[in-house]
């Protein structure tokens, strides 16, 4: 065999290898989705660590917390319509309906939660945290 023969042959075996390793590729695209957001204070804009998030469908749901930033991310969802819920003690929890996810795609919904009647703008109970004064009295003699 010559070395053009040779070179030709390994020159058909790459095409080949190229060929097939590229007709594959279509079988690894993603087949599922995701959805991620921030949870923020309705009335103050700051961010609340710790709301559950609900993401639901007719072929799955999910539930994951939000970080100290109140972000949260959920991948792995197949492509369907979502309803995202958001709650968290001392909030009013806030939904989104019929929220389309596809394929190889991160959906963003960010949400905002109101503070429930009864807590202040954090979405504490009224006078949380606050400072407590020590009021002095005199001494009394027996």
């Amino acid at each position: 065999m010559t070395t053009r023969q040779l070179f030709s042959r390994l020159l058909g075996a790459a095409g080949l290898v190229f060929a097939v390793a590229s007709q594959t590729s279509g079988a690894l695209a993603g087949t599922s989705g995701g959805v991620a957001g921030i949870v923020t204070n309705s009335q103050s804009g700051t961010p609340i660590a710790g709301a559950t998030v609900r993401i639901s469908s007719p072929s799955q749901t999910v539930t994951t917390k939000t970080d100290a930033k109140g972000h949260f991310i959920v991948f792995a969802l197949q492509p369907d319509n979502y309803n995202v819920t958001a709650a968290k003690d001392g909030y009013d929890a806030h939904s989104v309906t019929g929220y389309e996810v596809q394929a190889d795609q991160t959906q963003q919904v960010d949400m905002q939660l109101s503070p429930s009647s009864g807590t202040d703008a954090s979405g504490q109970p009224p006078g949380h945290g606050s400072a407590i004064r020590a009021i002095p009295t005199r001494p009394t003699r027996p």
